[in-house]
């Protein structure tokens, strides 16, 4: 099992592009989400892979992430769904794309993939509703930390966790700060109690 390449870029098409591994060409099928984030011809890469081993044909489809790889074989587990289709759901969507349509129970976006029919998109979002009731979601990087439901921060304790402070540091600060006045002042005033601790 080939599980991860590094090499150099020396092709990029619209549905794959070829490493260049030690003067080994591998051909690998990627989603256009994953293809758009590559870096140019000629310069190293590092892949996430799986090989695809079918009686006449053996494919090896590449992914930047480990989370891609692993939500790609839970695509192509769902029945009636190739790699293919798989790939285009990844390519529309994204990892955090699904993740959402399917906790929000939207089929319906999910049907926007190329390929996705109804009935498809209704069965992805069945199988894989069931087979991540447990899983974490994943957060994109501009989203900021969670919060439990039961945590509620003022307006200074969102900025801070915005800025990359814990959640304790954050109630902390804002407990420290004038209740009222221009939000940018007391956002300042935290970061300076911050700052002394």
């Amino acid at each position: 099992m080939i599980s991860e390449l590094t090499g150099k870029i020396v092709h990029k098409d619209d549905d794959a592009c070829v490493v260049d591994v030690h003067g080994i060409g591998f051909r690998v099928d990627m989603s256009k989400r994953a293809l758009a984030a590559l870096p140019d011809v000629q310069n190293p890469v590092h892949l996430y892979t799986h090989l695809v081993v079918r009686e006449d044909n053996w494919r090896l489809i590449g992914f930047l992430e480990v989370e891609e790889r692993e939500t790609f074989l839970d695509l192509i587990a769902v029945g009636g769904m190739g790699i293919k289709t798989a790939l285009s759901v990844l390519g529309v969507l994204g990892v955090d794309g699904l993740e959402e349509a399917i906790s929000q129970e939207q089929w319906q976006t999910i049907k926007d993939a190329p390929g996705v029919g109804a009935k498809l998109a209704q069965r992805i979002l069945l199988e894989l509703s069931g087979k991540w009731q447990n899983k974490p979601r994943r957060h994109s990087p501009n989203a900021g930390p969670s919060l439990p439901r039961s945590v509620k921060l003022d307006d200074v304790g969102e900025a801070l966790m915005a800025l990359g402070y814990s959640l304790e540091e954050a109630q902390a600060a804002s407990r420290q700060t004038a209740a009222e006045g221009d939000l940018a002042d007391r956002i300042r005033e935290a970061l300076r109690t911050l700052d002394r601790r």
